[in-house]
């Protein structure tokens, strides 16, 4: 008898330690942060054509959602459900993106529901600067940085770039 109750209860044990086990694979909530000045190691992929149309961060933010963005703007997508503090936490942000000797600086105004953690997905003009289109992924660091203010930068004028 007693090693029938033993039998049982440890059957029980595995089964609500499975059971925790597969509540924690679903429970995954945001893993990135903006954090200026940290550089971290990632993939950017690039994007055109339709994924241009209705941009997230206008659309959401700004009840703008007919902001289309122009392939040689300096802009990228991020997952904004990575980032904790909020779906559209990254809206706006500008980050500086290596690969290599390449750098560039894009401004973050679009979702991009497909991307991993660590990945910026590009426009084609801004991912051709770091490497050529037929690559289609390129591993980079990046760090979210101030925007600059001046140069021959292309992305939407308003909002005008957080200050940090």
């Amino acid at each position: 008898m007693k090693s029938a109750q033993l039998a049982i209860l440890l059957m029980a044990l595995v089964i609500a330690l499975l059971s925790i086990v597969e509540a924690s694979k679903k429970k995954k909530g945001p893993t990135q942060t903006v954090r200026f000045g940290k550089k971290l190691s990632g993939k950017s992929t690039w994007f055109n054509g339709h994924d241009l149309k209705a941009v997230a961060c206008y659309g959401d933010l700004m009840s703008n959602s007919h902001v289309n963005a122009g392939d040689s703007w300096m802009i990228g997508a991020v997952h904004m459900k990575h980032y904790k503090g909020g779906d559209r936490t990254a809206c706006f942000e500008c980050a500086k993106i290596t690969a290599g000797k390449r750098s560039i600086v894009v401004r973050i105004i679009d979702d991009c529901a497909g991307c991993a953690p660590n990945q910026i997905d590009l426009t084609a003009s801004a991912f051709k600067r770091l490497a050529p289109l037929s690559q289609g992924v390129v591993k980079t660091t990046y760090e979210f940085v101030r925007c600059p203010t001046r140069g021959n930068l292309r992305w939407p004028k308003s909002p005008k770039p957080k200050s940090h």
